[in-house]
């Protein structure tokens, strides 16, 4: 078994980025890095007028952006990578050592390790040319929080797979669901500018949990908001496994019989 996802985690990565690499390479950097680039240069410019989006302590606002937007865009690729896991790999279901569990870990682990990278590279960058203090308060909470990530894009993305793999049109929709993520998790703007009468609300989206818990163990004083913990996210995510693994089971031989 590890074996084979060695082997697929090497071949996702040589197509990972298509014909033209350079400019794979670029866009995978770029698309987060310019998400933070602009919405610090536009907090930058109103925050003097808005308060409440002023960021506590001496956390630079591009500090908060990269440590919100990168961890979740690994998220959303993993569960978007995984829906397209199936379709992508039907050819290599001949081969009966090759299972689309195999698909699914070998893009997951790559994903995180292609932010992983981006994080680190962005991290050095800012450190060497501005000065940031780029070290996490606390690095082994912080790194759960980011394997916990992870393990939501693996769950999720793994039932979105199966789900899309019978009904497709469903895929549209649910991109929509990982894109509504974004905004609900409170990745690019504070979590105390929501009204409390929402927020209650908003709670229920473990995502939101996780992204507050990594920037709480990452950032010296940054506040954690009343509700939020790690029980949760990770309760939530044994569901999802146990969802996911059950579907697995059940549709495993379905989901390689559309093979050519």
């Amino acid at each position: 078994m590890l074996n084979v996802i060695r082997a697929l985690f090497f071949r996702e990565l040589k197509t990972r980025f298509g014909k033209n690499r350079h400019l794979g390479y670029f866009w995978v950097i770029g698309e987060p890095l310019m998400q933070i680039l602009v919405i610090t240069t536009l907090v930058t410019l109103i925050r003097e007028h808005i308060s409440n989006l002023m960021v506590p302590g001496q956390t630079p606002v591009f500090m908060f952006l990269a440590c919100g937007i990168i961890p979740f865009f690994m998220f959303r690729n993993i569960v978007n990578q995984l829906m397209g896991g199936i379709a992508g790999n039907l050819s290599l279901f001949f081969y009966k050592p090759v299972r689309p569990i195999h698909v699914f870990l070998a893009r997951t682990l790559l994903e995180f390790y292609i932010y992983s990278a981006i994080f680190l590279s962005v991290m050095i960058l800012v450190r060497w040319f501005i000065g940031y203090d780029v070290l996490p308060r606390d690095f082994l909470a912080m790194f759960g929080c980011v394997g916990l990530m992870m393990l939501s894009g693996f769950s999720i993305g793994m039932i979105f797979a199966i789900i899309t793999h019978f009904v497709e049109p469903l895929k549209t929709f649910l991109n929509y669901i990982t894109a509504a993520l974004y905004i609900l998790s409170c990745v690019i703007f504070p979590i105390w500018i929501i009204p409390n009468d929402i927020l209650k609300y908003l709670l229920y989206n473990p995502m939101l949990h996780i992204c507050e818990s990594l920037k709480y163990y990452y950032f010296d004083s940054y506040p954690l908001a009343d509700g939020i913990n790690l029980i949760y996210p990770v309760a939530f995510n044994i569901v999802m496994l146990f969802i996911g693994f059950w579907f697995y089971y059940y549709k495993r031989r379905e989901l390689v019989a559309s093979r050519p």
